[in-house]
């Protein structure tokens, strides 16, 4: 049975994977010694905080903003109570007057027949021709011109009252709005305090946010330096045993452990597989030829162990 295409990309990525650990073997006993390999980054880079200040103008922008909308609703129901007041006393004018005129054509009404009863009395008496009618009539015209300057007079103090009244509101309005924008300039004054002392707070925990990242790195970089020192004596220590097994070994003795080595890694890593399958791994190139040298006959007397398909 044939070894499907999906299983040959598979023994692929193997074949990787045992030239990888073949090659670390080959490190393990380097004679030379390595730049030492550390699992740790140059620099933990953590990233710092920026604080940026606002202008002074920016932050009166925002005291004002911050305020606007509370001394807006007081500002209109200011000028919501005095122009509710003005109304109405226009309205009173009005009416006054209105009644001062209905009085008057009521007075003149009155006057008007008055006189006409003082003329038919005087008729029915006779008196045709005398001027007693015209002195009675007289009287009431200067009767009536008096009420009317009653009616006038009353009404030229009712509304000077009036208008006194909405100069009193008109006064305290403007009083009002002068306060008000007395409020208003103390609260964006604290608005503005408030929004400065933020600042500093953000500005000294970033401050105090970035000493601490500084410091991590500082610290970090002291353990990747030991680090470093402890993997730099490994390798020296290790350039120095394997320099000793070779001069204990000789050349070929040497090899011959890098060799068995790999073999066994060889072996641990094609362990499970099929025959077929580790006669495609043998026929990608000549990799286990030249990496197990005097075991490579070894490997394929072991794979003649394996499985069948």
């Amino acid at each position: 049975m044939a070894v499907s295409e999906e299983r040959v990309k598979e023994l692929l990525v193997l074949h990787q994977q045992i030239e990888d650990r073949c090659a670390l073997v080959d490190e393990k006993y380097s004679l030379t010694a390595c730049e030492p390999r550390l699992d740790m980054p140059p620099s933990l880079n953590l990233e710092k905080l920026v604080f940026t200040p606002k202008t002074e103008e920016e932050l009166r922008a925002l005291a004002a903003e911050s305020v606007n909308a509370l001394m807006l609703s007081k500002e209109r129901s200011a000028e919501k109570t005095y122009n509710s007041a003005i109304k109405s006393y226009e309205a009173q004018k009005q009416k006054l007057t209105e009644q001062a005129d209905l009085d008057y054509d009521k007075a003149q009404r009155q006057l008007g027949e008055k006189k006409e009863d003082i003329k038919r009395k005087v008729a029915d008496n006779g008196l045709y021709f005398s001027d007693i009618a015209e002195r009675f009539c007289r009287l009431a015209e200067n009767d009536s011109s008096s009420v009317t300057k009653e009616i006038y007079a009353k009404l030229d103090l009712e509304l000077k009252a009036l208008s006194q009244k909405a100069t009193d509101a008109e006064t305290l309005y403007n009083e009002t709005l002068a306060a008000l924008k007395e409020e208003r300039q103390a609260r964006e004054d604290k608005a503005y305090s408030d929004l400065l002392q933020e600042e500093e707070e953000e500005r000294v925990a970033i401050e105090k946010y970035n000493n601490g990242v500084e410091e991590k790195e500082q610290k970090y970089q002291a353990s990747r330096a030991k680090a470093y020192e402890n993997a730099y004596r490994a390798e020296q220590n290790r350039t120095l045993k394997n320099t000793q097994l070779y001069a204990d070994l000789g050349e070929t003795g040497y090899r011959d452990v890098i060799s068995r080595e790999k073999y066994a890694v060889c072996i641990d890593m094609c362990t499970g597989l099929t025959r077929r399958e580790a006669n495609v791994l043998l026929s990608f190139d000549s990799f286990f030829d030249n990496a197990l040298g005097n075991y490579f006959s070894s490997f394929l007397n072991w794979i003649t162990t394996l499985r069948a398909d």
